[in-house]
């Protein structure tokens, strides 16, 4: 040992030992002294350098009940290495027990002989990474809910962007329609046979009247528009409808005016027309009432022939038997009249054409179409009435002929009138404008694109790029000169414009449709609808981007997944993972190997489930309450080490120590949990078996020292009145009973020796049939059994005499101890081969059950023969098994129950 020693303290190695920044500690005896430790390691332990010299608990005694010590002592007594990974050791520093993580290494250290002179232990502090791998399960849980939520979000951007799809087509559905209505609408105010005007707000201002209207007050558009509604209609305001038409902008309820009376300064008393008025209120986009809509009849006819008709009741009789000669002119004129009604009823048919596009307009328009057939009807009714007039009738007629002329001529005129154009653009619900000119000069914009550009109406009549310079070089700029100098239409979606809004320069996305407007044959200016998209625009943008983040997102999880899953398929402890109702729905493959059972099997299982049962420490059934996967599930909080026993129905019975830890949900919802478990069968037979040989022990032990005190005890008490038989008899029992004493004694001798790797071999070349000689004559004297030796005389082994003999001798006093009814005991050694030698001890006795034949060679373990118990620490069979083992060499056991057992061993030969 000691030029192993002086090899360390050579000054070179020992700076580098000591400046070293892992922490090392060397330990030069079989009791763990240490030898020496740098600062790093003593920054670890939280010692000083006063530990050099003293054993590993006296050092640091906290480590006591922790396992490091034995696995220190196994690796001397083995010599094999020994690491271990993310292990908890608890150590005072300042003054505190703290439990930290470490990954470290117990090296032994061999000389030429292979024998152990020291042990190298490094260690690396891994308590942060093991916290980390905690986080490992949290991130887990955060990744699923990110993946949820971003599965969510996916679902609704794939909503949005069909949303968004279906409002494109819906767009460009309504711009087709808008210019559908343009030309209808133009039509429909050109053709109507009814006076229609729009009055704007509260005074109710004249925005727009069609030429009918215009015909009926007899004046000209520039007089009329821009006034209020009771300059017009003057008489309005001392009639009883006055109150109702200030309140129709709170009512919103249509008002009729029914045969009104209308005269101006150039109408004389007898020109005076009658007029069937209706006010429709028009709503905003607030619901409210910005303006009203206003339909005109002249029923002056109506009038004046129902005061007629009373004035002709008492003239009827007078004109009997001249209506008879007018009847003709009377069915002439009906005729006529009846021409006059088909063009009613065309035009009738035209306003039906329009149901689609307003129908509240169209509706209103039946509404008058029904007044007017009730009016024709009243008109035939008179007509029958009143043959006096038949010449009047026909004058009216050909006035209305004139009449009809006129307002063919005013409809020709207003189809190059901008007014419907302009109230069609005003109204529009999308952003509209028209440009003319070289200038690009802003003729109209409506309310929603001055909002859009963010300007007001001063930038009317005036060059759109001097307005609205942030414009000039922007695409929809180009394109906008584009359509002008080409006369192409031109339509573009999601194009990015910035415009000055509200102080500053604002970045937006349109969709925007230019076409060209056309005067006298040729391109006049452009008309520009816009719709803006910017929030359309950003949220696809958005949502590419977190598709991209999720991309990024779901690769890093898949990375994380395979890395948590790969550490669980490697662990040495079976993790198990169970739902609210106990159901298993993962095992790992360490769980499947403690269990014995697929992963199939475990998934079909609870973790209480009767399958398989569970047992407490002490034997009996463990009940469901007391399970710690139970109480876990039923406290929410983890439970730690906690020992069961599981008694498969097929297999022996074996222990598990299992951690269990709630797992819950963002909402802080139990969800299930998680166990980790790792056999602890052999941990707890070695404590029952300490616990048993301890009991055993003292029992054996306390025999032979009995048997001793009482045979000194009569031999004191005696004084020498014993017969010399008798004293001998006592002198023979106490030897025998110092033998059995030492016997036991020197058995736990021999186990603690070999237990720490310090049994020495004395190997020599011997004869083995000398051995057996030996052993025969030893024994023989003490059985009534026969002892029959077979072996070949030319047999020699290099090994320890001593030793090799005394497994023989414990081979042959076990049969003929377990075997006393076997007539023989068969010794036999054989040759194997050139290099091995095989010696066998066979008996005829009651045999050993196959299930504990694996255990014979086990420390401490003990079996009966038929119920009988025998003396022993059941430590024989183990110094057997390690002197063959030390040896090189095998051990093992057959039996047949009813036909005996074979002990046997072998050994290498002497060459």
């Amino acid at each position: 040992m000691t030029h192993h020693l002086s090899a360390l303290s050579n000054d070179a190695l020992i700076k580098i030992f000591l400046q070293s920044s892992e922490p090392i500690a060397i330990y030069t005896s079989s009791e763990l002294e240490i030898g020496m430790v740098n600062q790093s390691m003593l920054s670890i332990w939280g010692k000083e350098e006063t530990v050099i010299g003293k054993t590993f608990e006296q050092a640091i005694p906290e480590m006591k009940g922790q396992p490091f010590t034995s696995i220190l002592k196994q690796v001397w007594q083995s010599g094999e290495r020994y690491q271990a990974t993310d292990t908890a050791a608890t150590l005072e520093v300042d003054g505190q027990l703290v439990t930290s993580y470490f990954d470290f290494i117990y090296q032994p250290i061999k000389d030429e002989n292979s024998a152990v002179y020291c042990i190298l232990h490094t260690a690396l502090e891994v308590s942060k990474r093991v916290d980390a791998w905690k986080l490992v399960k949290e991130k887990e849980d955060n990744e699923q809910l990110i993946n949820e939520e971003l599965s969510r979000v996916n679902e609704e951007y794939q909503a949005t962007n069909e949303e968004l799809l279906e409002t494109n087509e819906i767009l460009q559905q309504t711009h087709n329609h808008l210019r559908f209505t343009e030309h209808r609408m133009q039509e429909l105010i050109r053709t109507t046979p009814i006076g229609l005007t729009i009055l704007q707000g509260s005074n109710m201002i004249i925005e727009t009247a069609n030429p009918y209207i215009l015909n009926i007050w007899g004046t000209g558009e520039q007089t009329v528009i821009g006034s209020a509604l009771l300059d017009v209609f003057p008489t309005l305001k001392n009639q009883q409808f006055s109150n109702q038409l200030d309140q129709i902008f709170t009512s919103a309820e249509k008002i009729s005016l029914k045969e009104i009376i209308h005269t101006s300064g150039n109408i004389t008393e007898s020109e005076k027309r009658y007029l069937n008025v209706d006010f429709y209120p028009l709503l905003n986009r607030q619901g409210k009432v910005d303006a009203i809509m206003a339909t005109i009849l002249d029923v002056t006819q109506h009038v004046e022939s129902r005061w007629a008709l009373k004035e002709s009741e008492q003239l009827l009789k007078e004109y009997n038997e001249e209506l008879s000669v007018l009847n003709e002119e009377l069915q002439t004129t009906n005729e006529e009249l009846a021409v006059v009604n088909e063009e009613y009823t065309s035009t009738n048919e035209q306003l039906e054409k329009f149901n689609e596009i307003n129908k509240n307009l169209t509706h209103q328009l039946a509404i008058k179409n029904i007044d007017l057939e009730k009016s024709n009807s009243a008109f035939q009714s008179l007509n029958l009435e009143l043959n006096d007039y038949n010449s009047g009738l026909e004058q009216r007629n050909t006035d209305l002929v004139v009449l009809n002329n006129e307002i063919s001529d005013l409809n020709t005129k207003l189809s190059d009138s901008e007014d419907g154009f302009r109230s069609l653009i005003a109204q529009a619900p999308i952003a509209m404008m028209l440009v003319k000119g070289d200038d690009f000069l802003v003729a109209m914009a409506n309310g929603p694109m001055l909002e859009l550009v963010g300007r007001d109406e001063s930038i009317i009549g005036k060059p759109l790029f001097e307005q609205i310079p942030e414009l000039i070089g922007q695409p929809a700029a180009l394109k906008l000169i584009e359509t002008y100098q080409h006369g192409r239409e031109c339509a573009e979606s999601s194009t990015r414009v910035t415009l000055r809004r509200n102080g500053k320069l604002e970045e937006g996305y349109f969709n925007f449709n230019y076409a060209p407007y056309i005067e006298g044959g040729q391109v006049a200016g452009v008309i520009d609808m816009a719709l803006e998209v910017t929030e359309q625009v950003l949220t696809i943008r958005e949502r590419e981007q977190r598709l991209a983040e999720k991309t990024i997102l779901e690769e890093t999880l898949r990375s994380s997944e395979q890395r948590l899953q790969g550490i669980l398929e490697t662990m040495a402890e079976g993790v198990g993972i169970i739902d609210t109702t106990g159901q298993l729905v993962y095992a790992n493959p360490m769980a499947q190997q403690i269990l014995g059972l697929s992963h199939s099997e475990i998934k079909d299982r609870t973790y209480d489930d009767p399958k398989w049962q569970n047992l407490r420490l002490d034997g009996s059934d463990l009940p469901q309450e007391e399970h710690p996967m139970s109480i876990m599930m039923r406290t929410g909080k983890p439970v730690f080490d906690h020992e069961i026993g599981v008694q498969p129905p097929e297999r022996e019975c074996f222990y598990i120590s299992i951690n269990a830890a709630p797992i819950f949900n963002i909402d802080g919802e139990l969800t299930g949990g998680i166990g980790t478990f790792m056999d602890v069968t052999t941990r707890r037979m070695m404590s029952q078996g300490k616990d048993d040989f301890i009991s055993i022990a003292s029992h054996e032990l306390k025999t032979p020292v009995t048997s001793l005190k009482a045979s000194l005890q009569l031999l004191e008490r005696s004084n020498g009145h014993l017969s010399d038989e008798r004293r001998e008899k006592l002198i023979r029992q106490s030897i025998r009973s110092l033998e059995s004493l030492s016997k036991l004694i020197n058995d736990l001798l021999d186990t603690s020796r070999m237990e720490k790797g310090q049994a020495r071999l004395e190997k020599k070349i011997f004869a083995l049939p000398d051995l057996l000689e030996h052993c025969q004559v030893h024994l023989e004297p003490a059985t009534s059994q026969k002892l029959v030796f077979i072996c070949e005389k030319a047999i020699s082994i290099y090994a320890d005499e001593q030793q090799i003999g005394q497994v023989l001798i414990n081979f042959i006093t076990n049969a003929v101890k377990y075997a006393p009814q076997s007539p023989e005991i068969i010794i036999e050694a054989i040759t194997v081969g050139n290099q091995e030698i095989k010696v066998t001890v066979s008996d005829f006795g009651p045999g050993i059950p196959k299930e504990k034949l694996s255990h014979l060679f086990e420390r401490y373990y003990r079996t009966d023969y038929s119920g009988q118990q025998f003396s022993g620490l059941g430590l024989g069979l183990y110094i057997s098994a390690e002197i063959i083992k030390s040896h090189g060499g095998k051990i093992g056991a057959n039996s047949e129950i009813g036909k005996g057992s074979e002990f046997w061993f072998t050994l290498p030969s002497e060459s």
